[in-house]
């Protein structure tokens, strides 16, 4: 049993040797007050879920093997499931979202058979949903983030929200991004849907094909939709049942502007000659967002991104030559207080210490925890930090 490993002595991390790094971020300056070791011994943690941390439950899953695991605040695991076993023996391919209801119902997706499951608090399967078949193909999940928004109940009928997209259109056109829908809110008895969300009009996605990055994060809060893309810098927030949104421009250090390429280009052109210059020469990439910062009456949109290169010279065009031997990105954490009606606020942005990539979860007491980056280390661990709010100052 792996447990909650206690720092007698918290240690303050001012990340002084990113100093020569910085180009005018700020460093993040934090207390380390606890890590959360996690068991893992027998498949590996691609992500954790935080949001049963009320419950003082958390659930992680691994990709490739499809398997979910169900643990304590402690890190200890409670259950798991390979969904091989008998009668909840399922064909699966890969798991990407969980989203637990409550203790007793939790949702996962897989995104190789566009199957939903309804889960108990054992990880067996109460129920199953093909989203194609339940729509008669007319909705797929997202393709690069599939990921479940919401769930509710309407008139005691059962929504599940999630991100997808027109199943009818293909996504390397530009029509795509012009008539596909965002998400959808389907209607778990019947199969009827509610399309929701078009591509901004002031988006890069409509000028451009990034190939295979098309899907998009959104972040449900409080009755409204916070919507970002991997390669469009601003923010978007939509409410229910319209298409009109408010954005939120990015006005912080990185790039204003993104350019991807020709819309109908094949993957494999894509990839060889213009993968690396898309995802990390001339773009930023953002992360996705999984919590909103709350601090006394206030509240904050929190990203991290990951820092384009910036520079023509880099010989390689090999994807797996450039992640051996290509430079480190740098990851910067956005900080941005959610005022609509007021325009031109600061993003204020924090450059990560070179072990931390994406947090994956703030408190309601404003820690971050943040999955520690260790590609050598085969354990799975969080690293639950403080820091001073006085940070958000000029904001």
């Amino acid at each position: 049993m792996r447990e909650l490993l206690p720092i007698s002595l918290v240690l303050l991390f001012s990340i002084l040797s990113c100093s020569g790094r910085n180009e005018g971020f700020e460093n993040f300056t934090f207390f380390l007050e606890k890590t959360i070791n996690f068991e893992n011994e027998m498949y590996a943690i691609h992500n954790m879920e935080f949001r049963g941390f009320e419950d003082s439950l958390l659930y992680g899953y691994d990709i490739g093997r499809a398997a979910i695991f169900k643990f304590d605040q402690k890190g200890n695991l409670l259950e798991s499931n390979r969904f091989q076993n008998g009668e909840n023996e399922i064909d699966l391919l890969t798991l990407r979202d969980v989203y637990p209801v409550n203790r007793d119902s939790i949702f996962i997706v897989e995104s190789g058979y566009n199957n939903l499951l309804l889960l108990d608090g054992n990880l067996k399967i109460i129920n199953s949903w093909n989203i194609r078949k339940l729509t008669d193909s007319k909705v797929n999940l997202g393709r690069s983030n599939p990921q479940i928004v919401n769930f509710d109940y309407i008139d005691q009928v059962p929504y599940i929200t999630l991100v997808a997209m027109d199943g009818d259109l293909d996504p390397t056109e530009k029509e795509f991004f012009e008539e596909s829908f965002l998400a959808a809110k389907i209607n778990l008895l019947t199969g009827e849907f509610i399309p929701m969300f078009k591509y901004p009009n002031e988006s890069p996605y409509r000028k451009y094909l990034f190939w295979g990055d098309e899907s998009a994060y959104i972040l449900y809060h409080e009755n409204k939709y916070y919507v970002t893309f991997p390669l469009d810098p601003n923010l978007y927030v939509f409410t229910e049942h319209s298409n009109d949104y408010h954005i939120i421009y990015y006005t912080g250090e990185l790039n204003k502007s993104t350019t991807g390429v020709n819309f109908g280009m094949n993957q494999s052109e894509f990839l060889e000659n213009h993968y690396l210059e898309v995802f990390h020469i001339k773009n930023d990439f953002n992360l996705i967002s999984k919590s909103i910062l709350k601090i006394s009456d206030k509240k904050y949109f929190v990203r991290a991104v990951r820092k384009a290169i910036n520079v023509n010279n880099i010989d390689s065009k090999d994807i797996n030559t450039f992640r051996l031997k290509g430079p480190k990105q740098d990851f910067i954490l956005q900080i941005f207080e959610l005022e609509e009606d007021v325009d031109g606020q600061l993003w204020k942005e924090f450059l990560l210490p070179k072990h931390y990539k994406n947090y994956s979860f703030i408190d309601q007491e404003g820690k971050f925890y943040f999955k520690e980056n260790n590609e050598e280390s085969e354990k799975y661990s969080i690293d639950v930090l403080t820091w001073s709010f006085n940070d958000l100052s000029k904001l």
